[in-house]
């Protein structure tokens, strides 16, 4: 099916369909409630104060009519205010609580504009110490977790490192992401990044923490995203400037593990009424090791055991990434901003491997023994390029956006290997060189309306269309003789192409006590895969909904409770639908699996909040289809692959508690505990296997003491017990890490150190059974290190241009696990 073919079929009709809808919204606006209240929060530096709390209450007996948050530019509004007396009180963690009343909402006057409002910072002294009140750590809102990063966390760490901390998130040394156990999407600045285990690793690995200002965990995204958004989203925000003229901050470090790594940049904002421009230059040196001991065991279909293999693989690496991205706004009106943006990534990975590999059969006689050599050398291409245009139609809210957007992915890499079987002899078996070529292009487009309602409420809707082509390629070379000879047995080639077309609207409102949104989504997908020296075709095409609501209900200013309920689609990642071979050693192969199907899963959630301190949630999923990874002989019962297949079902289970607070202007605290169960079904090679999973329980606990003034001390440590994952079982571990950070220069610079991990408790070592092979497999990788960086910020902080989103769901399933 041509692309031609499948607009004329999909995205047509659901054009018309938006149109549709625009037309009829526009020509029916709905009546609204007659007051307006409006205002700018800044604070004593002139500086917006993004997050303030506003609460607009009657006069008469000071009962909360409405709640509002001042956005990035210190702006807050109340719309549909009836008429009446009324009085406002602004907070913020770090400020001292201000108020403005006698605000009366008449027929005569019914927009009140405050001006700018000024917060002033809430300074104590304690033993001849000034002692300020800081940002929190973690906010709790209704949709998402936000963590407000701070120097003495992100100071010479990469974004990778920094997300291991936060609560909920684990990062595999794979790459692999997770939210609360569920596989996941980054963002950045609303954007997504092509989402790949060892691309986006890398890309992590080589971007600065410095450069972020907060980190948004949603856990339940609503139908107003992508359905293939699996349990939730990382959404990274960079930091940002709303001052005109020029601003930025450079920033660089240098650490030590066993292995030295170091990183600069800068973020460069110029500002004025007419244009906005944001350049961000990123360079980052990264040299580690990542060390793994495989143990398997194989065994009859009857049981018994028929041999073992184990092996030893040593690997140095180092990584060079240069990262420039250019965005720009321009304001074409008061209503109007068109913004343009590209980045530009340009990664380097070399790779030296030693392995060695001993087979035994069941008697623990020696069969076999081979020593295995890889050096490889790796190219990494990343463009993409995006146009998001904004439309406020009036004041009341009524606004669309229209997002464009263009990727493309390009992954080259040589390896040059040797392989040596030892029995009586030294004798050279075979060496080979390994050319591999992954290509991933993506063209994306989609609108969004916000009409707002009466009582409170709004009408969002919008349509996306996406076309994806993948390419891959495998060509090996017998290199054992004195002239390369192209092995075409081995070779392979392996092109992917996918149309996903979706509408989706959702249903917001917003009230004293009780507030909810609903949502529907529907996406059409097709995709055909192809390999091209076997001429297999396979060909898929479904169409599902997807429904998500959300339910946030107040019973006093101490309590509050949420519930949410969404359905969504974990698609094959592309490198998962490959069928080609990844080396690891002689002895082992990992490969995808196209006849991969979507797995399809339900979620609910129950939140009650306390002070806004305490969090309790209550969090259930059941994955039909999930992808279960298991290991089989390959053509040789010496060699070992392993791939994805999907299972009948997982259901995930979890307590998650979290606590946060300033205990006092000096000392802050964040602590949390997930007490999860996983369990799963599925069969492998015609044998049902039904794992129940056991409890288990991780946590973790930051806190950050201001010992004076400017001088601040942090330790987190982070516990994670014996857990299963569908037929992984992980071994727990204990992680430590304790930083200091100086500010001088009124603040303006700022000097961290810090040591991760310091007793090096981390691991990363698990059984997988796959029945007839019962693998241990122990990673050990770098995870002490010592870093010291520094920080130096002028005219301000930076302003981040506005992305195009579009692209979204297929660039993070551009997932490729680097061996």
């Amino acid at each position: 099916m041509k692309l031609k073919n499948l607009q004329k079929r999909h995205l047509l009709p659901a054009l018309a369909l938006f149109i549709a809808l625009l037309s009829t919204f526009q020509l029916h606006a709905q009546s609204r409630a007659s007051g307006t209240i409006n205002g700018k929060i800044i604070d004593q530096t002139m500086e917006y104060v993004p997050y303030a709390t506003v609460f607009l209450k009657n006069s008469s007996d000071s009962a909360l009519v409405k709640t509002s948050v001042s956005d990035n530019t210190g702006l807050f509004k109340f719309d549909f205010v009836k008429n009446g007396n009324y009085f406002i009180e602004i907070t913020m963690l770090g400020f001292q609580t201000i108020y403005r009343e006698r605000l009366n909402i008449n027929s005569d006057r019914n927009i009140i504009d405050l001006g700018t409002l000024q917060l002033k910072s809430a300074i104590r002294e304690l033993n001849n110490v000034t002692i300020t009140a800081q940002k929190p750590f973690i906010e709790r809102r209704a949709d998402k977790i936000v963590i407000n990063l701070n120097n003495e966390i992100s100071a010479g760490a990469s974004i990778e490192e920094v997300l291991d901390k936060l609560p909920g998130v684990r990062v595999n040394p794979d790459g692999q992401i997770s939210l609360n156990g569920q596989n996941i999407q980054i963002f950045i600045n609303g954007k997504s990044t092509p989402l790949s285990m060892d691309a986006l690793s890398s890309l992590l690995k080589g971007m600065s923490a410095s450069s972020i200002e907060k980190v948004e965990l949603i856990a339940q995204p609503s139908s107003k995203y992508d359905a293939g958004g699996g349990a939730g989203i990382i959404n990274l925000v960079k930091k940002r400037n709303h001052n005109d003229g020029l601003s930025g901050n450079v920033y660089g470090g240098a650490g030590q593990g066993k292995y030295g790594k170091h990183h600069t940049g800068s973020n460069l904002n110029y500002k004025n009424k007419d244009i906005n421009i944001l350049l961000n230059p990123n360079y980052s040196f990264n040299k580690y090791y990542f060390d793994s001991k495989i143990s398997s065991a194989f065994f009859t279909e009857q049981g018994i055991p028929a041999g073992r293999s184990f092996s030893n693989l040593s690997s140095t690496r180092d990584m060079r990434t240069y990262f420039p991205n250019l965005g720009i706004d321009l304001f074409l009106s008061d209503k109007t901003t068109l913004s343009l943006s590209g980045a530009k990534e340009i990664q380097q990975l070399t790779r030296a491997t030693f392995s060695t590999s001993q087979l035994s059969d069941a008697g623990e006689k020696l069969l076999n023994s081979t020593q295995f050599s890889n050096q490889v050398k790796t190219k990494i291409g990343n463009f993409n390029t995006g146009m998001h245009l904004q439309h406020k139609i009036d004041t009341s809210g009524r606004e669309y956006t229209i997002d464009l957007d263009y990727f493309n992915y390009l992954n080259n890499s040589a390896e040059d290997y040797t392989i040596q079987p030892y029995l009586t002899n030294l004798t050279k078996l075979s060496q080979s060189i390994l050319e591999q070529k992954r290509g991933f292009r993506s063209y994306s487009a989609k609108a969004d309306y916000t009409q707002p309602l009466k009582k409170n409420s709004q009408l969002d809707f919008g349509l996306k269309s996406s076309f994806v082509k993948s390419d891959n390629s495998n060509n090996f070379f017998d290199v054992t003789g004195s002239v390369p000879v192209k092995d075409a047995s081995k070779n392979d080639n392996f092109r992917y192409q996918e149309n996903i077309n979706a509408v989706y609207a959702t249903y917001i409102r917003t009230g004293d006590k009780l507030s909810y949104n609903i949502g529907l989504r529907t996406e059409n997908t097709w995709g055909k895969g192809k390999q091209i020296y076997t001429g297999e075709v396979f060909i898929k095409k479904y169409v599902q909904l997807f429904p998500s609501i959300f339910l946030d209900y107040k019973f006093n200013k101490d309590h509050g409770l949420n519930l949410s309920a969404r359905k969504y689609i974990n698609r094959p990642t592309y490198e998962n639908l490959n069928p080609l071979v990844r080396i690891v050693n002689a002895s082992n192969f990992t490969q995808g699996n196209p006849d991969l199907a979507p797995a399809v899963g339900y979620n609910a959630a129950l939140t009650h909040v306390f002070k806004n301190s305490l969090f309790t949630t209550i969090d259930y999923s059941r994955v039909t289809g999930d992808f279960t990874f298991f290991s089989a002989p390959y053509s040789e019962q010496e060699i070992v692959s392993t791939k994805p297949f999907n299972n009948r079902y997982t259901q995930y289970l979890s307590l998650f508690i979290a606590f946060n607070k300033q205990v006092t202007p000096w000392w802050y605290t964040s602590s949390s505990a997930n007490f999860n169960k996983r369990s799963f079904k599925g069969s492998f090679e015609g044998t049902a296997i039904h794992n129940i999973g056991m409890l288990n329980l991780t946590a973790g606990t930051y806190n950050s003491f201001r010992l004076a003034k400017n001088f601040t001390f942090l330790t987190l440590v982070r516990f994670a017990g014996k857990s299963q994952d569908r037929n992984l079982t992980n071994d727990p571990y204990t992680a430590v890490t304790a930083g200091i950070s100086q500010s001088f220069f009124n603040k303006k610079a700022n000097l961290a150190f810090n040591v991760t991990d310091i007793f090096k408790g981390y691991k990363n070592s698990y059984v997988q059974n796959s029945l007839l092979i019962n693998q241990r497999i122990e990673n050990q990788i770098e995870t002490r290190i010592a870093r010291l960086s520094f920080t130096y910020s002028f005219g301000g902080s930076i302003k981040r241009t506005k992305e195009s989103t579009s692209a979204n769901d297929e660039k993070k399933r551009t997932s490729i696990n680097e061996n």
